[in-house]
């Protein structure tokens, strides 16, 4: 299997994480319904999330379509970046003042609902939305996860990069992680200043290569569901492809885990592949001007069917400290529903999950976004079995993973060393 550099930039998960566990432990459930607009005073929401110049764009075009219907109802965007976002929002839950609306990420969706951090948002309108896409934001029966798009990891390929170095773009119907590498292996040996693929990225990275081993990083028990000798198998081909020039150098590794996503190896042309979330693809292109291509993950075997692909939900939730309970779910059904919403956003928080206004978006789209859309459709048929919702502790999987692999990358421990001491850690966040 090939390995990625991580789309959401992973490097304060843990602390994240684990200030959400400390934090929301003492939250109180549940809004009070108190400040409604019923007096026809104006009410005003705040809604904070992450991403790029691209999304905050789009979340204030958005806005101001909704308030030609509700002009009552203020919406104030709060931008942060991912690796702020998290415990500005833990800090904000536990001082009783959290945004009345945010950007959910699957591998967090638990823990914040467990701890009644969460509005259930079944009041929204989810007649379009298909059931097993609610499914995947509903924890004990309860609504948590609003689905905002369905998106799926994929690699981004720069077709200039391949003509450059005299590669032919690989077929993603049929090719193999043999074929990923020597491909990588190919163009960084042909071109300076180049590398062939950017680097591991986690979770994304071992989710896909244990799917294609029929298993699931973690199983619907909220338990790990892998061994340590599977995570040692893992680490050992990390370590085979770090070897043989397929990645960039540790060093370059590190840096680019805190790099932001204008500057990254995949978006100035400085990598010819990497993973990403196919929404991302628009973003990418537009933050370094590189025209870029979506590939299907390779798989062992060379059979697209084996590649074992999963859909992903975007979310957005709603906090259960809000005052203001019935505004919420207006703008959220106008956000995830509404057509004008839908056109706006195009694919930067994934396909729209509202299956009656989706077939409709194709014909307004940007080429980009067109593509990222096309992609997913067309998967549909090609899809593993669906992921469980993620345990509790999900979310600080992709820091432990990535600190150990630069402890082995950094020769300062064997593959089988940082495996075991990966998989302990993780035995102990897992669930937790």
């Amino acid at each position: 299997m090939g390995a990625f550099r991580s789309s959401h930039r992973l490097r304060s998960t843990v602390a994240a994480a684990a200030a959400a566990a400390a934090l929301l432990s003492g939250c109180s459930g549940g809004g009070d319904g108190g400040g409604e607009a019923g007096d026809g005073e104006d009410v005003t929401l705040r809604f904070a999330f992450w991403g790029s110049d691209t999304r905050v764009r789009n979340t204030e075009e958005i806005i101001a379509a909704f308030n030609e219907d509700h002009p009552e109802i203020n919406v104030e965007v709060a931008y942060s970046d991912w690796d702020n976002f998290w415990d500005q929002l833990n800090t904000q839950i536990a001082g009783g003042d959290p945004p009345d609306i945010f950007q959910m990420d699957a591998p967090y969706l638990r823990e914040y609902g467990e701890r009644g951090a969460l509005m259930d948002l079944s009041e929204v309108d989810l007649s379009a939305i298909p059931d097993e896409i609610v499914e995947s934001g509903t924890i004990d029966g309860e609504y948590y996860g609003l689905a905002s798009g369905v998106n799926a990891v994929a690699i981004v390929a720069n077709p200039a990069v391949f003509e450059e170095a005299g590669v032919r773009m690989p077929d993603d119907s049929t090719w193999t992680w043999d074929d990923y590498a020597e491909i990588a292996q190919e163009i960084s040996g042909s071109l300076d200043g180049v590398y062939g693929a950017a680097g591991p990225a986690e979770p994304q990275l071992v989710q896909a290569f244990m799917r294609q081993h029929d298993l699931f990083v973690t199983n619907e028990d909220g338990e790990l569901g892998f061994e340590e000798a599977d995570l040692g198998e893992y680490f050992g081909w990390l370590k085979e492809l770090a070897d043989s020039g397929v990645f960039p150098e540790a060093q370059v590794m590190v840096e680019e885990e805190s790099t932001t996503q204008d500057q990254s190896l995949e978006a100035t042309g400085q990598a010819a592949m990497a993973l990403t979330w196919t929404n991302l693809l628009g973003a990418l292109t537009d933050a370094g001007g590189e025209e870029l291509t979506l590939l299907r993950l390779p798989s062992q075997t060379g059979s697209v069917d084996e590649a074992a692909q999963w859909y992903n939900t975007g979310m957005v939730s709603a906090s259960g400290q809000t005052e203001h309970p019935e505004e919420v779910v207006t703008f959220l059904d106008f956000f995830v529903n509404d057509e004008r919403s839908a056109v706006i956003n195009m694919t930067d928080r994934g396909l729209s999950a509202n299956t009656e206004i989706r077939d409709g978006l194709l014909e307004e789209m940007d080429e980009a976004n067109q593509e990222a859309a096309e992609f997913i459709t067309e998967m549909e048929t090609q899809l593993g079995p669906p992921e469980p919702v993620p345990a509790t502790g999900f979310g600080q999987i992709g820091e432990i993973l990535t600190r150990f692999e630069h402890e082995m990358f950094f020769d300062r421990m064997t593959a089988d060393e940082a495996a075991a001491g990966a998989y302990a850690e993780l035995e102990r966040t897992i669930g937790d």
